[in-house]
């Protein structure tokens, strides 16, 4: 949308999504007249006073009134009604800077940067914002306006008083009881006869209440649904996920303050440090992080941002780094384990930063203490600096050596779990490759064999199978590598099982497809139901896949399996 300024400038407003502007426009090519007298007990008064012969003099007050008509105030009467609640309203952005005065914050803050609304008071709000504050000052009310979605039940219902399917945010942070539920959602109904029904429903659906999610887990849940879509259905588990999120990010924090107390965090720059490969590539990743959040915030893509948060924090810092670290730690002279506890500290912090317009209260917690030791000063999180990228940290050799380490320690921990090794026990791996990678894997040895739980790893020439008969065993084709655990497995035996457990998830997949078969249960039963069911079918058959090609590899040759 363009609007002209004083000087003949055109003055854009952008809305995001864009397609929200043909709403603008469609609105604007079609203006009709607005009746802004309201019959309401609230409001600005209508600025309108009549004579005894029905003469109408509008002024800012009484005594101007009676000023402008020759008479006295006692013989005015004011209209009684009030102005549109859209008409005050349109007035806000410059009245609430001082305006009709030329003061320092109408010159500052007009316009401002962005006004977040919904799509269904454009007509209403927006755009009568913008002819109001145009007219009177010459400038566009705000730079951009994001239209957020508008929030609807896990089932895609309208959330209302009368469908008594509306949950308080205050509920999802601190907790409620089933009955405290109950009494609101069946407070102040249109239809008094849907108490029994919005009751019965309230009871089956939280028996137990709601449980404590914190205002971080909310906070984390709406930003994780907020896509460019009209509407988004809230899902309650999400809240629980993102709960999660945040007790990971605190155990991870008391991880690295107990394995930094009292030890050089490489504060002292003039000191040796030295930094592992692990170091290297978690720093390099953390580039990459802040590149996609610091855009997809820029874009208002709120979910993708997240995302992204979501991913590094969980998947590359907490599952993969804290774990490589621990074995720098274990290991190293003085300058490595001071740069791994530097690195372990300084991430963190970062990570803190990155979060905290999505999480802001546990991050501000844990950046009070944690932020010292990476040698920030603040009196709060929230006036640092937003991280961004620095392309000079980046280190393409890094990710090709950690991207080579997780796949071969991904596959070790499937191949444990076919074979039932447990999680204690540590066993032998086998690895047959070409010289290049075997070179590769030999230096990263060490952390293989303890995220990976492996007694011994056997590097030999070649890319054929290492020989362990019926022990199972991985191909990566990436790396022109062959994999295998090394140990002994009684392959009758193990074919037994596996086609035992193969026909107990046969069984359960044919109820399931049974089920989605079912037209009435399918049109009757409430979406999420429905799409829980799908999800149970597409694992069951992705199961049975993995088991025939268990069961293959410990059959005999042409002997047929019980897989129909």
């Amino acid at each position: 949308a363009s609007i002209a300024d004083p000087a003949g400038k055109p003055q854009r407003i952008r809305f995001v999504p864009a397609h929200w502007t043909s709403w603008y426009d469609h609105w604007l090519a079609n203006v009709h007249d607005w009746c802004i007298s309201r019959q309401l007990w609230w409001g600005h008064r209508i600025p309108a006073w009549y004579d005894d012969a029905g003469n109408i003099f509008v002024a800012r007050n009484a005594a101007e009134a009676a000023k402008r008509s020759g008479k006295p105030v006692s013989s005015l009467r004011q209209d009684e009604d009030v102005l549109d609640t859209w008409f005050s309203s349109a007035l806000w952005c410059h009245s609430t800077l001082g305006w009709p005065e030329k003061t320092p914050e109408l010159e500052t803050f007009l316009p401002s940067s962005v006004l977040v609304t919904g799509f269904d008071i454009i007509f209403f709000w927006v755009v009568r914002m913008v002819m109001m504050t145009t007219y009177f000052t010459g400038k566009i009310p705000f730079r951009e306006v994001y239209i957020n979605s508008i929030v609807r039940d896990e089932e895609g219902q309208k959330m209302s008083k009368s469908r008594g399917n509306i949950l308080d945010p205050l509920d999802l942070i601190d907790g409620t009881t089933v009955d405290a539920l109950v009494k609101k959602q069946t407070y102040g109904l249109v239809l008094e006869k849907q108490r029994e029904a919005i009751e019965k429903r309230t009871r089956r659906q939280f028996p137990d209440g709601l449980p404590a999610f914190g205002a971080d887990a909310v906070r984390f849940t709406f930003a994780s649904l907020a896509t460019f879509g009209r509407t988004l259905n809230f899902d309650l588990s999400r809240c629980e996920g993102y709960r999660n999120f945040c007790n990971k990010l605190w155990n991870a924090s008391r991880f690295v303050l107990m394995n930094v107390d009292g030890k050089d965090v490489g504060l002292d720059e003039s000191r040796p440090v030295t930094r592992s490969i692990a170091d290297r590539w978690i720093v390099a990743e953390l580039q990459s992080v802040e590149e996609e959040v610091n855009k997809q915030l820029a874009e208002y893509r709120f979910d993708l941002a997240a995302k992204a948060i979501y991913g590094f924090v969980w998947n590359e810092y907490c599952d993969w780094y804290v774990e490589l670290a621990k074995v720098d730690l274990a290991r190293g002279d003085d300058a490595a384990q001071r740069g791994t506890r530097r690195t372990l500290v300084r991430v963190l912090e970062t990570i803190l930063r990155l979060a905290h317009p999505v999480i802001p209260f546990i991050t501000e917690e844990l950046w009070q203490t944690i932020a010292p030791l990476a040698g920030k000063r603040g009196e709060s999180i929230s006036v640092q600096a937003y991280p961004r990228a620095d392309p000079e940290k980046r280190d393409e050799a890094a990710a090709s050596e950690i991207a080579l380490l997780k796949e071969v320690v991904s596959n070790a921990r499937e191949m444990r779990v076919e074979a039932r090794v447990q999680p204690g026990e540590r066993v032998g791996l086998a690895i047959a490759t070409t010289a290049s990678t075997a070179e590769r894997v030999r230096a990263l040895n060490e952390y293989l064999s303890a995220l990976a739980r492996l007694s011994q790893v056997n590097i030999r020439a070649g890319t054929s199978a290492p020989g362990f008969d019926g022990a199972p065993s991985r191909i990566l084709a990436a790396y022109d590598t062959h994999i295998q655990l090394e140990i002994k497995v009684d392959p009758a035996a193990e074919r037994e099982r596996l086609l035992n457990e193969r026909a107990h998830v046969d069984r359960e997949r044919e109820k399931t497809k049974a089920k989605l078969a079912n037209e009435r249960f399918v049109t009757r039963a409430p979406a999420h139901v429905v799409a829980q069911e799908r999800e149970r079918l597409a694992s069951s058959e992705a199961t049975l896949a993995k088991l025939d090609a268990q069961i293959a590899r410990v059959s005999p040759v042409n002997q047929p399996s019980r897989t129909q």
